[in-house]
């Protein structure tokens, strides 16, 4: 059977290498918010990011496997989480995860550091995806696949895309391609859809609407 790489394909006998390596870093009094976080620090290695205290210059070379608990990651007298992550794509660019404690939820938020930064957010109930009291250390987490693709999804990806176009480089989103193919695929539109793409985002809005009046002009004519 080969071994899973991503903490999704992880078993109730077996955790991916990266996950059961950083909880080796927990203390034996660690909290289920603590076995929470450190799950999403190795959700967000997956994604190419990495704690910005581990390698500042080359994260990309940091393995899966060696990901470690980072340190002050916890605040002794709130509780709360402050995590800084490096992009491997873009090592200049960095972000923030800030997670707080409100009784047996966490409340996270993801954001860009950027000057025009956005939060993105979500609440969770830990002991939905934590048994941190049993003693099969795989046991202890559940629902792995639903927790990876909704923090992927709603917080990881879109923060992932802000600074990959502050960088501007090439990323897995329409904000990201090229100039050229963005007009391409308008192009092949209806004024109807590129009307609706223009209300996307603030980088559409401004990019369309030279191109719906052209394209009213010489609709027009």
């Amino acid at each position: 059977m080969l071994e899973p790489i991503l903490v999704e394909d992880s078993t109730p006998t077996k955790l991916v290498p990266s996950l059961e390596g950083i909880l080796k870093d927990l203390k034996e009094d660690a909290t289920h918010h603590d076995y929470f976080v450190a799950l999403l620090i190795v959700f967000l290695a997956e994604s190419g990011f990495y704690n910005s205290s581990s390698n500042k210059n080359n994260p990309q070379c940091r393995p899966l496997r060696s990901l470690h608990i980072p340190e002050h990651w916890k605040s002794e007298e709130t509780g709360i989480y402050d995590v800084r992550f490096q992009l491997a794509a873009c090592p200049d660019m960095s972000c923030k995860l800030i997670a707080i404690p409100c009784g047996d939820k966490l409340i996270l938020n993801l954001f860009p550091i950027l000057d025009k930064k956005k939060t993105y957010s979500m609440c969770v109930q830990t002991l939905m995806y934590i048994k941190p009291f049993l003693s099969n250390l795989s046991g202890r987490y559940m629902n792995l696949q639903a927790i990876s693709h909704r923090f992927k999804d709603n917080l990881v990806t879109p923060v992932r895309t802000d600074l990959l176009i502050e960088s501007q480089l090439m990323g897995p989103s329409l904000q990201c391609l090229p100039t050229e193919l963005i007009l391409k695929i308008v192009s092949m539109l209806s004024l109807e859809d590129v009307t609706h793409m223009a209300q996307c985002c603030l980088k559409f809005h401004s990019f369309f609407t030279k191109s719906l009046l052209n394209e009213l002009y010489t609709r027009t004519k």
